[in-house]
């Protein structure tokens, strides 16, 4: 009878333990599906989240698109709505809890760092580098990278000799010859910049002078740079490459024209000069150096970027980013950048 008692209790504790093992085999099994489950959800959940905020994002730039196609004036400057509007821009609902979009672009400001602007930025407003003269591109160098004069023609050359068609190098230029011959060759160009980054591959365009330009510079638009909302220092690389000739003077009608824009003025048609005469006078040298600009100068332009932002809501910053440029003449997206 002992012997049988033992052998029950042996038995029964041998279940008791399994039993505990099976627990905790199933409370550890039931953590991880939990945790597996948890991890799928959220993933979903960001998955989602940022699909809706890719098409609050989208939203935004159709509302800009639509804006700028409303702007029925013969004139562009950037005291109109597309150029600056928190209200029209600036974390707009797209009905209750859908969450919000954003339209903006980031700008030099006066004091050499980064201010956040709600609108949107024309290309206009900066230096084609796929149709600047060489005039114009050494301006540039001089007045914006703030390179020495031989510096600025020779890079400038090198610019003109990557998107020419020929192999004829300019004086301070390069073409494939020079660019054959580096330990890691490449060829050159000859043709229009496909990308702003492709200006690195340049002989003598440091990393350092990209940076400096960059925020100035553009592939798109016409060419000629918009009067009412260029970059005072962009005007003065116009000015320069007009055929100024006097450097203090051209940066003394820039001033004037800066003024007459902080006025809350802009020209409105092609009698620039009248315009800013009636506002300020200028001296005979200035209204010389402003006739040889108008050849390079417009008061509206054709195309037009920013960043779109999606939200959804609970969430302290963007989800998506699109960074767009349009034609608005033509109707078309010229550039598209998802991040």
């Amino acid at each position: 009878m002992y012997i049988r008692w033992r052998e029950t209790a042996n038995i029964r504790g041998s279940i008791l333990v399994m039993t505990v093992w099976v627990l905790f085999f199933l409370a550890t099994l039931a953590v991880a599906v939990g945790g597996l489950v948890a991890s799928n959800v959220r993933a979903a959940a960001g998955i989602k989240n940022r699909v809706k905020a890719y098409y609050l994002a989208r939203a935004g730039i159709e509302m800009a698109i639509t804006e700028t196609k409303s702007d029925s004036n013969a004139w562009d400057s950037i005291n109109e709505p597309w150029g600056s509007s928190e209200e029209l821009f600036r974390e707009v609902s797209i009905g209750e809890d859908k969450g919000n979009f954003s339209v903006y672009y980031d700008s030099v400001s006066t004091l050499g760092g980064s201010v956040t602007n709600y609108g949107m930025y024309d290309e206009e407003r900066k230096i084609n580098i796929n149709k600047a003269s060489l005039a114009m591109l050494k301006a540039m160098m001089e007045n914006i990278a703030q390179v020495d004069s031989m510096t600025a023609s020779d890079v400038a050359s090198a610019i003109v000799d990557w998107r020419d068609v020929d192999d004829v190098v300019l004086t301070g230029g390069a073409e494939n010859s020079y660019y054959a011959a580096l330990s890691e060759p490449y060829s050159c160009h000859n043709g229009d910049f496909q990308s702003l980054h492709e200006l690195r591959l340049i002989k003598g365009l440091t990393a350092v002078i990209f940076e400096k330009i960059k925020p100035y510079i553009t592939m798109f638009g016409t060419g000629k740079i918009n009067i009412n909302t260029a970059d005072l220092m962009v005007l003065v690389c116009a000015a320069e490459a007009g055929g100024g000739g006097d450097r203090t003077a051209c940066r003394l009608l820039v001033d004037k024209i800066g003024r007459f824009r902080a006025s809350g003025n802009a020209f409105v048609d092609p009698s620039i000069l009248s315009r800013l005469n009636a506002f300020v006078e200028t001296t005979p040298i200035e209204k010389t150096i402003l006739a040889r600009m108008m050849g390079n100068l417009t008061i509206r332009s054709s195309c037009f970027g920013g960043i779109a932002g999606g939200r959804v809501p609970g969430s302290i910053m963007d989800d998506r980013r699109i960074e767009f440029v349009f034609d608005r003449q033509q109707g078309v997206k010229l550039y598209w950048h998802e991040f």
